[in-house]
């Protein structure tokens, strides 16, 4: 892990901890509708430029690396793969990342419902590569802090 990487987990995993603290997996179901909500229509409204694309193509990558290491909630990895695999290829266009981020949004919050339903042990522990060790709950926090963090990156 390299010490950029070191000081971004240092930073946000007590922020990541303190926005899940007392949320259940359906409360963060119903704060990722929520965000998607907010979030959407100012990606759909941003110029088709290199910097809004990038910006676009890491978070979809960080939600579907996310979402891929949360289905693992019984078994967790014990390699932790970087989430780059997960990006769509190089040269796709913003309308083909836009329609990914809303699919992805939507998986997450079925996702974060389906754990719910089932039982899902919300303190179960999966590993992050960045913030360590964080629980179900958690992980669902960063996925939804994650873009709403970033956001500012997008131009219009």
């Amino acid at each position: 892990m390299s010490f950029v990487q070191k000081v971004i987990g240092a930073l946000l995993r007590p922020r990541v901890r303190r926005r899940a603290r007392g949320k259940t997996l359906e409360q963060l179901a119903e704060q990722l509708e929520a965000s998607r909500d907010r979030l959407l229509p100012r990606m759909l409204a941003a110029s088709d430029t290199p910097g809004n694309r990038e910006a676009l193509n890491h978070w979809v990558g960080i939600e579907r690396w996310s979402l891929a290491r949360v289905r693992r909630w019984q078994d967790p990895p014990t390699v932790l793969e970087p989430y780059h695999s997960y990006r769509l290829p190089e040269g796709s266009s913003l309308e083909d990342l836009q329609e990914a981020f809303a699919r992805t949004r939507e998986e997450s919050i079925g996702l974060a419902r389906e754990l719910a339903r089932s039982g899902a042990d919300q303190q179960a522990v999966v590993p992050h590569n960045d913030l360590g060790p964080l629980t179900l709950v958690e992980w669902f926090e960063y996925i939804d802090d994650h873009t709403r963090r970033e956001i500012v990156r997008l131009r219009g």
